[in-house]
């Protein structure tokens, strides 16, 4: 029987992970439609040059974090079993070394997942801190 904190910690992470594409998701359609707004614009000094720049940087941190999230989706949740014993391809040396191979490839990928997922918090929150100077500094409909 599985370990029911492990379940409710794996129930947690997937929560997060839903969240975190939700997050990303509706500041892109705001970043659009805040795009949308500056390019209608007629003024085109320092501040709508500011915004700009910032808008693009927040849209290619947004495919970033989607990238990030997406790679933790397929790779941060796979099961690892235990690593080939050589006892077991005693005959058979080159299966052993492409089973080797294969153990250390989902190892890579899984600690790679982590670290994405880890990193995704911080994109996550420097995607914020820019929404934010563009929602202040954002072109006004006049």
């Amino acid at each position: 029987m599985a370990n029911p904190q492990s379940q409710a910690g794996e129930i947690y992470n997937k929560k997060k992970h839903f969240a975190k594409g939700l997050i990303d998701v509706s500041l892109m359609v705001a970043n659009a439609g805040r795009m949308d707004t500056l390019l209608q614009t007629t003024t085109r000094d320092v501040k709508f040059y500011v915004v700009l720049v910032l808008l693009i940087i927040c849209v290619v941190l947004q495919l970033i974090l989607a990238w990030m999230l997406w790679f933790d989706a397929m790779y941060g949740h796979v099961k690892i079993g235990p690593a080939p014993n050589q006892e077991d391809y005693r005959n058979d040396e080159e299966e052993f070394a492409k089973e080797a191979k294969r153990h250390i490839k989902k190892l890579k990928r899984k600690l790679l997942a982590e670290k994405l997922s880890n990193g995704s918090e911080l994109v996550l929150l420097l995607i914020l801190v820019l929404n934010i100077f563009i929602t202040a500094f954002g072109a006004k409909v006049a």
